[in-house]
């Protein structure tokens, strides 16, 4: 079951960058990632890395998220430490976005993936970890 688990995640968190691999020999397959994303990410290939010339299927914070939660299944963390890393990321990621407003700075990718993978590993710490026997409470 927890190989399963790590798969699907594994899986969720590769697709994104699947899509632009895929564009030129799959474009079917490419398009229905691209779709199922769409639903979940605003997709602007501006705030998107670039993968074989294309942009992939979500945003660099998704992308972060999405990788981070992965990692954070595997945290070995307790319930209270989990909830409070996730709570910092959060109110990280809101002062990155209510900041992105104003013109102090521009489109930062990397600081905005980070916070992403961060968030994401405080959610799958949450969310994931005490189901699996990994964290101490």
């Amino acid at each position: 079951m927890k190989l399963k688990i790590v798969l699907l995640f594994l899986g969720v968190a590769a697709a994104p960058v699947a899509a632009p691999l895929l564009a030129r020999s799959h474009p079917l397959a490419a398009l229905l990632i691209r779709n199922f994303f769409a639903r979940l990410c605003h997709q602007d290939p501006d705030r998107s890395f670039v993968v074989a010339g294309s942009p992939v299927a979500v945003c660099v914070r998704c992308l972060g998220i999405y990788c981070g939660a992965v990692l954070g299944a595997f945290l070995r963390t307790g319930k209270e430490a989990a909830g409070r890393l996730l709570a910092a990321a959060f109110l990280l990621n809101v002062l990155d976005v209510l900041l992105g407003m104003l013109p102090w700075h521009g489109n930062l990718p990397w600081p905005r993936f980070l916070l992403g993978l961060l968030l994401g590993s405080g959610a799958g710490a949450v969310l994931l970890a005490p189901h699996w026997g990994l964290s101490e409470n």
